[in-house]
């Protein structure tokens, strides 16, 4: 496996599915994962090994003006430098080139590539190792992986730069690529990705936790879990909690991001609403346990979304916003309600909907739960190792 970030440096879903795969195949295979940490001592000339939980880990700095785990708290001026160095870095190529030497993979599984450049790729190819590429994003089209601009909108006239840097990417060549939905296979489609690359949809798998028990209060309570970023929707979430006249209602928001400041400002004089930050996994269940709801209100093309099936192996129903893939997750009137993203009026009348109506909120929480069972991670662990076996020589 190779990763731009891994547990306990976690940014977003990404790296927990790496995680959670890795877990899997080590029970019946040997597992490497390559990934980057932020800069310590031993780490910026080679990488350092430990074992974890039955796998392998190599981690180092890649050479580079600071870590990816930093980034969205770097300041704008020096960003496009850190991309310049972050296209092909010569320094992350030679470690994992070194690593691979080492551990002699039967094959190679790439995932998100920021911090880490594309230089793993060549590493990889040079070894004459078969390479996977999971997309779980869309940081070999745009820089700032949202495909937004600096207003928040579609961005439709990237800058040249952008194109130079989308024109770069497009020269790598993996063996096989994974795409999560049938919205992610579209925008490869779109941006002249993988031409001649074997795409292969399989959706992302979830943790094996048993669900939790539900509690039930006398409160309506609203869940958000993810970065607290404007890209995420967070900002029309909060407008309409503020707006929502439900003295029930509950908003637990949890996760950190480069926005949580502003938000937090935003809704102080709320007390129904509360940021906890990061938590642990446990306390994360507990909350689970008394959610009726969940919110994913994105506004940007999310290319699955694996919050909303750990959501349903709760039972916690979702209203998500018509964007990217999240309809291919969320069935209007199933196991959730969908609205259109930034539309603050159709997000609350999704929110008094399931408010007002107490067994329409119970019969989308049985069929949430129900819709889980295909997102199993052993059923998803052995789709992956049939995919690699079909791709060894």
């Amino acid at each position: 496996m190779i990763s731009n970030l891994y547990p306990p440096y976690v940014h977003g879903g990404a790296e927990l599915y790496v995680h959670h795969i890795s877990q899997g195949l080590s029970r019946s295979h040997d597992v490497s994962v390559i990934t980057s940490t932020p800069y310590e001592k031993g780490t910026l000339v080679t990488s350092r090994k430990t074992l974890e939980e039955g796998c392998a880990i190599y981690r180092f700095f890649p050479f580079n003006l600071y870590s990816t785990f930093y980034y969205s708290r770097k300041p704008s001026v020096v960003k496009p430098f850190w991309h310049a160095l972050d296209l092909w870095n010569p320094h992350a190529y030679a470690v994992t080139k070194k690593v691979l030497q080492n551990e002699r993979p039967d094959i190679v599984h790439v995932h998100n590539i920021k911090g880490l450049s594309a230089s793993v790729f060549d590493a990889a190819r040079d070894l004459h190792i078969p390479i996977v590429h999971t997309v779980h994003d869309y940081n070999l089209i745009c820089p700032k992986t949202t495909l937004l601009n600096r207003s928040n909108e579609q961005c439709v006239a990237p800058y040249t730069a952008c194109r130079l840097y989308r024109q770069f990417l497009r020269r790598i060549v993996p063996t096989a690529v994974l795409a999560p939905s049938d919205f992610m296979i579209h925008m490869l489609a779109q941006f002249d990705l993988f031409t001649g690359v074997p795409i292969i949809k399989l959706p992302l798998g979830i943790r094996d936790d048993a669900p939790v028990e539900r509690t039930q209060n006398s409160t309506l309570d609203i869940l958000y879990v993810g970065r607290i970023e404007r890209h995420k929707g967070v900002q029309f979430l909060l407008e309409s909690m503020l707006h929502f006249d439900d003295a029930r209602a509950r908003l637990h928001i949890v996760g950190t991001g480069s926005d949580g400041a502003d938000f937090q400002r935003a809704a102080r004089h709320d007390s129904r609403i509360v940021f906890y930050g990061f938590l642990s996994r446990g306390a994360l269940r507990q909350l689970y346990s008394i959610a009726d709801i969940a919110v994913v209100p994105s506004i940007y093309h999310e290319t699955f979304g694996l919050v909303i099936p750990e959501y349903y192996r709760h039972g916690i129903p979702v209203v998500g916003s018509r964007a990217g893939a999240i309809p291919e997750l969320i069935r209007d009137g199933y196991n959730g309600l969908l609205f259109e993203p930034g539309d603050v009026t159709q997000l609350m009348a999704c929110l008094d909907k399931v408010g007002r109506d107490p067994e329409l909120l119970k019969q989308l929480s049985i069929n949430a739960r129900q819709s889980s069972v295909s997102f199993d991670m052993s059923t998803h662990v052995h789709k992956l190792e049939t995919i690699y076996e079909e791709l060894l020589p």
